[in-house]
């Protein structure tokens, strides 16, 4: 088997181990000695389950690298049985991410298997014998009295009856004597889980060294230019949603766009729109919903156009044909293109635009439960988007989200860790350098505009690796999109002030340099202020977060001073990338530690 065939087979043994688990405590109880061994028996269970969560999470940074969809990742870790698990594209896909590492990781998952084996023939839950007193007497005593001639030892000879017995009381012996053969073996398998975690992150560590190459700068060119094509649809998919509003309630609605850190031109962007009305407006036909947009290939929406389009080419003639023509609609406004191109050859090239519905009324659309897989497609210029709700996302989402600067202060119950603040500054960033000069992005961008949802249990807790920020669609007011870095440049500096607040875990009010400053003062002269504050503390930055993140932070400040400069290039090679670098050491240092 392929060494992703053989993760299946070891992710796919937890289960049965639990079930083999449960059989000890199914025969304990039958026998009445349950109270003997619960203390080995629980402590027995939580070590499975401790180890299969152990695997999960290195399965799951195994594979993320090789399946951007999360969602997709999730549901093959959910099917350890799958036919994906022995796709060869996946294979080597995998191979080429661990390069030399490939053949230890083999000989690690395979150990893990054969581990994996022993612990099944450890628990034993497969002997007949024991099986069978699984069967409380009395069913035994029904099926017997349903025979017209009771023959208690048909089954077994009474030689095969008195073994049975014996099995069942070494049986019963065993599973307190055998708890040093399960430690060992789940030591075994520990040892096993930690190789495999130390063998992914020294792997993926040489592939980020590997950056600091000829090729960093190549590549930090090409995610400036993703950067910039992101800017571009993350505008068009603004404006699309403001045009398929198409009510009177539109004043009521928000946009929550989640921040991501984006590698790649072609994304799918992850918003949830909100119904936020004062209590006069009454009751609104919907109040959240968590959806996608983007360019999705597998919607029903997208292979109904293809088909359409090959079966109309089925029924034409090859040669000098005209260069489109359409197909009808049962909508005036919905229309698809197909174009064929003659070719010399007998099969004709196909082109295919997708159905853009103009008339889409999304509000109806969102309180509409029954809406499917896809509640339609938008688009502006020549971007389209899909609009896809996330069945099995979040399960609440309050209008009361809770900003960084709550996080940040001294009033905030809760403790964010130097790793999840980094990881902060990182999408922040990032974001800035993709979302600049569009109207998700506001002038002057503060932690207060930085949000998260926490979930409405009782001890709510805050998905920090999730920010969002958020957006309203007026009627009369139109978002000012501005392509002059030097309009926007204090995005720079608020950028600057967030990426100092996030490496100390406190705001920048809260400091003795900025209390030193009038609190009376109007909001040009406050931001004049919170500059100077901020230059004196950033000098404090190197000895907290080391010289990578004071780079991030002193080039917000002091980096832009060209006109002609390309800002996009160097917030990425000055923020973006030392930020990447200061989260791996980190990484690094937390895992040597």
């Amino acid at each position: 088997m392929s060494g992703l065939e053989v993760a299946g087979v070891v992710l796919g043994a937890f289960p049965l181990l639990i079930s083999g688990i449960e059989h000890w405590r199914g025969v304990a109880k039958v026998g009445g000695f349950y109270w003997r061994i619960r203390k080995e028996y629980t402590k027995c269970q939580r070590d499975i389950q401790f180890h299969e969560i152990l695997f999960k999470n290195n399965l799951r940074e195994l594979l993320l690298p090789l399946i951007p969809d999360a969602d997709e990742v999730a549901q093959l870790i959910a099917d350890p049985g799958g036919q994906r698990w022995g796709d060869m594209a996946l294979q080597e896909r995998l191979e080429c991410r661990l390069h030399e590492s490939y053949q230890s990781y083999q000989d690690t998952i395979t150990e893990m298997n054969e581990i994996a084996e022993e612990l099944k023939k450890e628990l034993c839950f497969d002997k007949e014998t024991v099986q069978d007193k699984l069967s409380p007497p009395a069913t035994n005593r029904r099926s017997s009295s349903r025979s017209p001639n009771p023959q208690p030892y048909a089954r077994f000879s009474k030689l095969s009856a008195a073994k049975g017995r014996i099995d069942y009381e070494l049986f019963r012996t065993k599973f307190s004597i055998g708890e040093r053969v399960r430690d060992e073996l789940f030591g075994q398998l520990k040892e096993c889980n930690e190789r495999l975690e130390k063998l992914l992150s020294s792997s993926d560590r040489v592939s980020a060294l590997q950056d600091v190459a000829p090729g960093y700068t190549k590549q930090t060119s090409e995610l400036a230019l993703a950067f910039k094509k992101i800017s571009k649809k993350s505008r068009s998919l603004f404006q699309a949603l403001q045009n398929a509003w198409q009510c009177s309630c539109q004043q009521y609605h928000f946009a929550n766009l989640r921040l991501e850190h984006r590698t790649l031109a072609e994304v799918c962007f992850k918003i949830i729109v909100v119904f936020v009305a004062p209590l006069e407006h009454g009751n609104t036909p919907w109040r959240w919903k968590e959806i996608r947009c983007g360019h999705m290939l597998d919607c029903p929406f997208h292979q109904k156009g293809i088909k359409a389009a090959v079966s109309s080419s089925l029924h034409c003639q090859p040669a000098n044909l005209p260069t489109s023509a359409p197909i009808p609609s049962s909508s005036i406004s919905n229309q698809k293109i197909v174009g064929f191109i003659p070719l010399a050859s007998a099969v004709p090239k196909i082109q295919v635009e997708l159905s853009i519905d103009h008339n889409i009324q999304l509000c109806k659309q969102l309180g509409d439960e029954e809406c499917g897989v896809c509640m339609g497609i938008i688009g502006h210029d020549d971007e389209v988007f899909h609009l896809h709700p996330i069945i099995q996302g979040r399960q609440v989402v309050g209008n009361d989200p809770i900003t960084l600067d709550h996080i940040l202060s001294y009033d905030f119950e809760g403790h964010l860790s130097r790793r999840q603040r980094y990881s902060i500054a990182l999408l922040v960033a990032s974001s800035v350098g993709q979302l600049q000069s569009t109207p998700w992005l506001r002038n002057g961008l503060c932690k207060e505009d930085i949000i998260f949802f926490p979930s409405n249990d009782d001890s709510p807790t805050i998905p920090y690796d999730e920010p969002f920020i958020r957006q309203d669609f007026p009627h009369s007011h139109s978002h000012p999109i501005s392509t002059d870095f030097f309009v926007n440049d204090c995005n720079f500096y608020s950028l600057g002030i967030i990426l100092l607040e996030l490496c100390f875990g406190r705001r920048l009010e809260d400091h003795h340099v900025h209390k030193k400053h009038p609190s009376t003062i109007d909001a040009v002269t406050k931001h004049a202020f919170d500059v100077m504050a901020a230059l004196k503390w950033s000098s404090s930055v190197s000895g907290e977060g080391g010289d990578d993140y004071a780079t991030a932070v002193t080039w917000c400040f002091m980096g832009v001073t060209d006109r002609e400069k390309n800002w996009r290039g160097g917030i990425v090679a000055n923020v973006v990338r030392p930020l990447e670098k200061c989260i791996e050491h980190f990484q690094t240092a937390a895992m040597v530690g």
